[in-house]
């Protein structure tokens, strides 16, 4: 009787031991909970980056360069004839002044005619109360003939008195009064102011 007790003994105590193989059961995915059982998904995520524009650097449109036309007067066979030139706005005594010494256009605007005034003179215009004091140097009459004297002067004058501001001329050399020819030959006192009128009988037309 106790050998028969001791061999059940043994035979339960080899039971209860731990294995020594491992052995790996496989589940079949139909046993799995449905929990288990989903199938990894695949997310693709796109992301728009917005364009920055303030470092972008922006057209800025071209200044328009604002002009104005200026009347010129010229010598045509002794006799004075308007003409019209564009000059940067707001035109300037200073820029008027350079652009009739300049001489006539360039073209057919020009063609035929000629200035009576130096290429290189020297002449400062002062505007006071609507009359322009222009003072020039003893070499600017003095190299020039009688007609061109008048001439020269009528340029100026008839120019000078058509700017906005402007009705009467005087001259001075050298900071002295001076007299000057009118248009109509005669000389007008030393300090005597002249005008548009003075030189409209020397102005010619040009037929168009």
């Amino acid at each position: 009787m106790r050998r028969v007790v001791a061999l059940l003994l043994v035979l339960t105590v080899a039971g209860c031991g731990v294995p020594r193989e491992s052995e790996v059961i496989e589940i079949p995915m139909s046993d799995l909970p449905a929990e288990l059982n989903r199938q990894p998904t695949t997310t693709t995520t796109s992301t728009t980056v917005a364009e920055d524009t303030s470092a972008k650097e922006t057209q800025q449109p071209e200044s328009e360069v604002l002009s104005e036309p200026v009347e010129l007067y010229y010598i045509s066979n002794d006799r004075l004839v308007a003409t019209t030139q564009s000059i940067v706005s707001p035109a300037t005594i200073s820029q008027v002044l350079a652009a009739l010494i300049a001489g006539p256009p360039t073209g057919e605007n020009g063609f035929g005619l000629r200035s009576a005034l130096p290429n290189d003179l020297n002449a400062e215009i002062e505007i006071s109360k609507g009359v322009a004091q222009i003072n020039t140097t003893s070499e600017f009459l003095n190299g020039l003939s009688p007609i061109d004297q008048r001439l020269a002067i009528a340029q100026l004058v008839l120019t000078f008195t058509r700017r906005p501001g402007v009705g009467q001329v005087t001259f001075t050399v050298d900071g002295q009064n001076v007299a000057v020819p009118r248009g109509r030959g005669d000389l007008a006192k030393p300090g005597t102011t002249v005008s548009f009128d003075d030189y409209s009988s020397l102005i010619v037309a040009i037929a168009g």
